[in-house]
């Protein structure tokens, strides 16, 4: 038995986790052995003491009525006897009887131990045919309860012991055999785990390597197998990645010995670190002279150098930048770099230089320019005889050009007058009604006075003069706000884009603002919108002038497309983004437009209501804010009876420089 467990035992004392796991199992049970203890010591304690309470009320219903009746008749025997039998009970220590001499009380007999203090007692009244005759004292002592409690506890707590170390042990064992040893072959097996040698696979010893419900530990090392194969296979690869980045590394660098480019690393000072053979043959100076010191020294001319230096400190990276310096023999050299950065990380760590040697195409072109300056001697020669005649074509084109603008300008006075006209007689009627109706109302002020004056005023007239001029003031003011309406669109014609509010902002918000600002419009006229937009379509521009489309795309189909129309009425407006540009689709099922307008939708005053509150400015007004404002295009379809479909592109993102505006 000692020889089979002895290497358990050392495995355990081997093992940190098997020796903090019997420590909590020792603590744990040795906690819960003391609590148990300690409650079957206080269930005993309860029940013995509540033996002794029974005592003391058996006592009373069996002992003090015959112990008062042989009181009564000085049966002194008598009494002993049942002093006696009293005794007999558990845990009586003393009990005395005292007998009623007058009002004081005499000793009569006694039995046990008597001592100044008790643990439990008990005083009973002895009465016969209703007269006292005397004192029962009974006191009963704990003490016997306490000593068996003492033992029974020892009892306990070593059985309670002997039990928590045996199942301690067992537990320990069953955890070591079926947990503690696989982890510690899981251990051993990733202490022995090699690079070089990752052929074998990790077995625990008594488990089937396949279960068919495999536990946690089936799990762990199959996922330890998974992770070496895993390892071996990244291992190979990155052994094959290593391999082919050594034979690019080797064709690179036959590629930069061989190139008859200069290619040098320099490092942010600008110091040489590396530089191919091309720069020896090209300049005369060996690699190690190169080396180690600055690159405009060999490369740059002493004039250009500053200039150089700052732009590549900058970080202006050169591209195609012309540079001339000279060879160890003084004699000239153009040479054409371009710098590539090199990062580690977010820091620039090198700049790679690659020079190209244009000195003979420069002599070219040297030479070229040269042939150049004498062919235009000669083309300026031949050209002297064709100025006369150039002269003659350029005054022709002046006066060409006079005249476009003559016609250029009696056309903007003619779009001038037409302008002037259509406002004038927009605005002519509201503020004539206004003038007569503020010149009635100073009349009918001349004769209120002229009353006050004779003194005729009546309730009848101060009424009536009340009701005409308040009539008179609503005349007024509709009429001045439909002029101030008016004023107010024929504004909004020439966009002001210095008070045009520039931003990023939500189509669909936007959209949906409008179409709730015009709910009582739309309610009204019991007319449905339905928006088709991507919420999380943004786009940078101006958000006013797409809400003032909206909405008097939104008015004219209600004022003038479902006027005597049938319901249904619906309105379809669709947002989509396509290549780069914003499209909206704006359709309702109204009556359409006649063919003679549609030609002309876009022009001012062009309307169906003239006469009718209807300025005919609406679709002038979008038709200033998307091609002239948001960049973009407006078209219209529609035919009579089958509604009106508007299409707009604009680019998603305005540079809020709006262009010039024109009426």
């Amino acid at each position: 038995m000692t020889s089979t467990f002895r290497p358990l035992l050392k495995a355990i004392a081997r093992n940190t986790l098997s020796l903090r796991l019997l420590s909590y199992i020792l603590a744990v049970s040795t906690l819960l052995a003391l609590l148990i203890t300690l409650l079957q010591l206080l269930w005993d304690y309860r029940q013995d003491v509540g033996q002794v309470q029974n005592s003391l009320d058996q006592i009373e219903s069996s002992f003090v009525q015959p112990i008062a009746a042989s009181l009564w008749n000085l049966d002194e025997e008598q009494i002993l006897v049942q002093l006696e039998g009293i005794m007999n009970l558990p845990s009586m220590q003393f009990v005395e009887v005292k007998e009623m001499m007058g009002d004081s009380q005499v000793r009569l007999l006694s039995l046990g131990t008597e001592q100044s203090q008790y643990d439990l007692t008990r005083e009973y009244r002895l009465t016969y045919q209703g007269e006292e005759v005397g004192r029962l004292f009974v006191a009963s002592s704990l003490a016997q309860i306490y000593q068996r409690l003492i033992e029974k506890s020892l009892v306990i707590m070593v059985t309670q012991t002997i039990k928590t170390l045996v199942v301690s042990f067992c537990i320990l064992l069953i955890f070591h055999l079926k947990v503690v040893r696989h982890l510690n072959r899981m251990a051993q097996f990733s202490r022995e785990f090699n690079l070089d040698n990752m052929e074998g696979e990790l077995l625990l010893e008594g488990r089937d390597p396949n279960p068919a419900k495999p536990d946690e530990l089936d799990v762990l090392a199959h996922t330890l197998n998974q992770n070496r194969q895993t390892l071996q296979q990244e291992f190979h690869a990155r052994q094959e990645f290593t391999e082919r980045l050594k034979q690019e590394r080797d064709f690179s660098t036959t590629l930069i010995n061989s190139s008859n480019l200069i290619i040098c690393c320099l490092d942010q000072q600008l110091v040489i670190q590396t530089i191919n053979p091309a720069a020896v043959l090209l300049t005369g100076y060996v690699q190690q002279e190169m080396q180690g010191k600055s690159w405009l020294h060999f490369f740059v001319s002493e004039p250009e150098r500053p200039q150089v230096a700052g732009e590549l400190a900058a970080m202006t990276l050169l591209e195609n930048r012309e540079i001339t310096t000279r060879d160890q023999q003084g004699d000239e050299l153009i040479l054409q770099w371009n710098f590539v950065p090199f990062y580690e990380g977010d820091n620039l760590r090198y700049l790679i230089a690659f020079g190209y040697d244009i000195t003979p195409l420069k002599r070219v072109e040297r030479e070229i320019s040269r042939l150049n300056e004498q062919l235009e001697l000669k083309v300026q020669q031949r050209t002297a005889s064709l100025q006369q005649s150039n002269a003659e074509l350029t005054r022709a084109y002046d006066n060409l050009k006079l005249a476009q603008q003559s016609l250029v300008e009696s056309e903007k006075m003619a779009s001038l007058g037409s302008l002037v006209a259509g406002v004038a007689h927009e605005i002519n009627t509201p503020i004539g009604i206004s003038v007569t109706a503020a010149s009635f109302q100073q009349e009918r002020l001349k004769e209120f006075h002229r009353k006050i004056d004779e003194k005729q005023l009546s309730r009848t007239y101060l009424t009536e003069l009340l009701q005409t001029l308040d009539e008179s003031s609503q005349l007024l003011q509709n009429n001045l706000r439909r002029a101030s309406d008016l004023i107010s669109s024929f504004k909004q014609v020439a966009v002001d884009q210095s008070s045009q509010a520039h931003y990023k902002f939500n189509v669909a918000d936007n959209l949906h603002q409008v179409v709730v600002s015009l709910g009582h419009k739309l309610k009204k006229s019991q007319t449905e919108v339905n928006i088709q937009c991507d919420p999380k379509l943004d786009i940078l521009s101006y958000p006013g002038s797409f809400a003032q489309i909206y909405a008097n795309l939104i008015l004219n189909s209600i004022n003038h497309g479902f006027e005597d129309r049938p319901l249904p009425h619906q309105v379809d407006i669709q947002v989509t983004q396509e290549d780069g540009m914003l499209q909206i689709d704006y359709r309702d099922n109204g009556k359409g437009i006649e063919p003679s307008i549609l030609p002309r939708i876009f022009d001012p005053f062009v309307t169906t209501k003239r006469g009718m509150g209807g300025s005919g400015l609406g679709t002038h007004i979008i038709y200033n804010l998307v091609v002239q404002l948001l960049r973009g295009q407006i078209t219209c379809d529609s035919e009579p009876g089958k509604g009106v479909h508007f299409q707009i592109r604009m680019p998603l993102e305005s540079d809020g420089e709006a262009a010039p505006q024109t009426v």
